[in-house]
């Protein structure tokens, strides 16, 4: 099932790949800044994301990857994946220059409004050492139901089945959930 229904996002294609490859390596900005030869960087970026890709596609057959667009331009990417009861953000970045602009928020917004048609929960993840993200989940009304060494997952109900929403405490621990990453906060 697509979302392309969305005014911002449309499918990803094959072609798409260096882009989203260009997407992905501004996770690892922080990272790779003092490696001081950019042919390994880039070799090495190259493997992380051909690992992440498949990591995605064996854990979520049905993954649904769309480019994020802003006035018509590729902004960044979302990777979503949907069971009957949950729609899971498994990947949202914007490049830097659409960053702080209020698009992922838009988005996350529509993955909500999304979920609340069909009734299902919706299911995010972000890095622990980002509070801004954190307090962006908060903000859109997402509640921490688990918390590991690295990462906060949260999740959201639709009005009409918010009795989920008390029950049980944040645990401890890791989860198979979405993700949003630091660097893909509005």
């Amino acid at each position: 099932m697509m979302l392309g229904r969305f005014a911002n996002v449309r499918p990803a294609l094959d072609e798409d790949d260096t882009f989203l490859f260009e997407v992905f390596c501004t996770l690892w900005e922080r990272e790779t800044a003092l490696m001081p030869n950019p042919q390994l960087v880039q070799h090495f970026l190259r493997i992380q994301y051909i690992t992440a890709e498949r990591r995605f596609q064996v854990r979520y057959p049905q993954l649904e990857r769309f480019v994020v667009l802003s006035d018509g331009e590729a902004a960044g990417r979302i990777y979503l994946h949907r069971t009957p009861a949950m729609l899971q953000i498994v990947e949202l970045t914007l490049l830097p220059a659409y960053r702080s602009r209020g698009l992922a928020t838009a988005l996350i917004r529509d993955v909500m409004a999304k979920a609340h048609q069909t009734g299902q929960l919706v299911s995010i993840r972000a890095e622990r050492r980002s509070e801004l993200a954190a307090a962006i989940c908060e903000r859109l009304g997402f509640r921490m139901v688990v918390v590991d060494d690295q990462d906060r997952f949260f999740e959201w109900s639709p009005p009409s089945d918010r009795s989920k929403d008390s029950a049980g405490p944040v645990t401890e621990g890791p989860q198979d959930r979405g993700t949003l990453s630091s660097h893909s906060v509005p």
